[in-house]
């Protein structure tokens, strides 16, 4: 058993981090886009990679939802970094180009935000 000053520490890091999930959540159901998306992600991989390190110190809770978020989350992000990564790297003349390319890949990003959007809406958040 951890020292109680340990548990202490590790007991509020994971509620700040809850309250940064739950923050990020909140943000992205009101608007979802790219950029809130990434917030849901990292603070969902932070929630679980503290409860990964700070087991012993903190009371458990559902890793299972915290990975079914970033797993849920990926194919949103995939296509949105690599639509950014795409169109920053063609010049205008190669961008008209590869105008269907990115605009399928912004209708694969919308359609998994949505999809998202629905899940987090139904997800219960962790509670440290």
């Amino acid at each position: 058993m951890p020292d109680e000053r340990i548990t202490e520490w590790a007991l509020t890091l994971a509620k700040n981090d809850v309250h940064a999930f739950k923050r990020a959540r909140a943000r992205f159901l009101r608007q979802p886009s790219a950029k809130r998306l990434h917030a849901v992600r990292t603070t969902a991989r932070r929630l679980r990679c503290l409860h990964e390190d700070l087991h012993d110190a903190i009371p458990p809770f559902s890793l299972r939802r915290l990975r079914y978020v970033i797993d849920l989350t990926g194919d949103a992000r995939d296509a949105a970094v690599l639509r950014e990564a795409l169109r920053d790297a063609l010049d205008a003349r190669e961008r008209r180009a590869a105008r269907k390319l990115l605009r399928a890949l912004r209708q694969r990003e919308r359609v998994a935000l949505q999809r998202i959007a629905r899940a987090l809406e139904k997800l219960r958040t962790p509670q440290p």
